[in-house]
This record gives structure tokens, C-alpha cells and sequence, in this order.
């Protein structure tokens, strides 16, 4: 499984893209894990084809989360897309999406390849993907997302603060990205993460390593200047890959070389 950060930014970031990855297996299947303004550009300087991607996973339908999708299936009907595209979202969310998709090919009224609108389920499959979801604690519904592939598992939270069922979600992953907004404690009536709760996250888990991401842009820095200070714990940032298969191998450099202040 590889893990490729288009971007790891809060809504409002100037410096990072908004959040959302991609994740691939060994086979090219790909899914796209959110898509909000700043995401279809990322898409493209990576030079992925209109094809390429065959999921859309939404993790709630906040605007950061999901206004490039007009953007980017413009973009695929103009290039002629073919495959097939799977959309999952929450059967109370789709609407907006529906209408981001009237967008993208307004005037008309088709697109030049089938959709397919899923509804999230607490457990479901896709091909050889096992998938499972639990909610943050959001001002939105969110559905945090358990990607097993073989022996290989992969969480990531989307927005809002953990949660009991969040927590035995994220239970022995080897990889796992959540939302930490805050360097400082927040209220446990929030609606993010802070850094404080992604330490403690680490021993409740048992995660292998843990990915910190859709920070204040004003908290990166204080990050930045602890992070090292925890093993198992670094600051995503956007154009990270990762690959799940040489985890082990890659852990020192990964969060050696992730939680280097930007500047250096």
C-alpha cells in the first residue's frame, strides 16, 4: 500500500494544499481520499491521468473536503475519461456532491463515464479492499476510514477528534493520519484534534506510526519544534509518499526527514 499526501492543510492554510491522499495498491487501483479546492491541481502537476483514479472517498462534505470535485470532473470529461468512477460519501451528504457534479458538466446533462454513489457502510469491500469507518467528533458527520490491504493497514481520521470508536478503529495500524489542529489542548467538546491528544493516540492505539496533519497554520511551527522529541510521530506535509511495505525500513528517514521545519 502507498500513501501519496496531495495535500495536509487546514481549510483556510496558505502555505499546504487542503487535506486528502491517495492511496494505491500494488495493482494501480487508486482512491482518492477527499477533494477540496486545492486538490485537482495537485492531481494534475502529478501528471495522473483522467483514468487513473477509480475512487472517491468523501470523509464528510465540509468545503475543504469537497469543492474541487467540480473542478476535477470537468477535468475528466474534457479528457474523455472512460472508466467507471466509484463515489462514496454518507447518504445525507450526497446531495451537494450531486450538485458539484451538475456543475462540472453544466450545460449538459451526461458525462462521458459512469458514476456509481455508494453509501458508506460501517464495514464494506471493495475488490480485494477491506474497508471499515467510525465517527469523529465533528460539527459535520465524519467518517474516519480503516483501509486493510493483505497484511497491511492504513487509518486515516478525515476531520474531528478521536473517539472511542475511532480509537478501536485505528488499534494496531501500521500507519495511521489525524487531524490535529491544535499545538495547544483543546476542549474535549471540540470539534479537532490537538497535539497533546496525538501523543496520548500513540500508546492508546499500539499505531506503528502516526501522521499529524490539517494543522492551524500558525501551529506548524510550534509542532515542528517538539515533534522529534516522539518516536513514532510526524508532521505529514503535501507530496509525502509513503509506502507500507518498507515501513520498518523507511521509519527513521521518514520521520527524520518529515519533521524538519519547512525552512531547511
Amino acid at each position: 500500500m502507498k500513501i501519496d499526501v496531495i495535500g495536509c492543510g487546514s481549510a483556510f492554510s496558505t502555505i499546504n494544499n487542503t487535506s486528502s491522499i491517495i492511496v494505491k495498491d500494488n495493482d494501480e487501483n487508486q482512491w482518492l481520499i477527499d477533494c477540496g479546492p486545492t486538490v485537482p491541481r495537485g492531481i494534475w502537476e502529478r501528471g495522473i491521468g483522467p483514468n487513473e483514479i477509480n475512487v472517491i472517498y468523501f470523509t464528510h462534505i465540509h468545503p475543504d473536503h469537497c469543492s474541487g470535485l467540480a473542478a476535477l470532473l470537468n477535468q475528466w470529461k474534457s479528457f474523455e475519461r472512460t472508466e467507471p468512477l466509484d463515489i462514496f460519501c454518507q447518504l445525507e451528504q450526497r446531495k451537494p456532491l450531486e450538485q458539484l457534479l451538475a456543475l462540472a458538466i453544466w450545460p449538459e446533462n451526461e458525462i462521458s463515464f459512469e458514476i456509481h454513489w455508494n453509501d458508506i457502510q460501517m464495514a464494506f469491500s471493495w475488490k480485494h479492499w477491506q474497508l471499515a469507518t467510525a465517527k469523529t467528533q465533528h460539527e459535520m458527520d465524519n467518517c474516519s476510514l480503516r483501509i486493510t490491504l493483505e497484511d497491511q493497514v492504513f487509518f486515516y481520521s478525515g476531520d474531528g477528534r478521536p473517539t472511542a470508536a475511532t480509537k478501536a478503529l485505528m488499534q494496531g495500524a501500521d500507519m495511521a493520519f489525524q487531524e490535529c489542529a491544535s499545538f495547544e489542548a483543546l476542549e474535549s467538546s471540540s470539534s479537532h484534534g490537538d497535539y497533546p491528544d496525538c501523543v496520548k493516540l500513540l500508546v492508546e492505539t499500539g499505531v506503528q506510526a502516526l501522521g499529524i496533519y490539517h494543522c492551524f497554520d500558525s501551529a506548524i511551527p510550534k509542532i515542528e519544534s517538539v515533534i522529534a522529541d516522539t518516536d513514532g510521530l510526524f508532521l505529514s506535509r503535501d507530496g509525502l509518499c509513503l509506502d507500507l511495505t518498507e515501513l520498518k525500513a523507511l521509519q527513521h528517514k521518514v520521520f527524520s526527514e518529515s519533521n524538519k521545519p519547512i525552512n531547511q
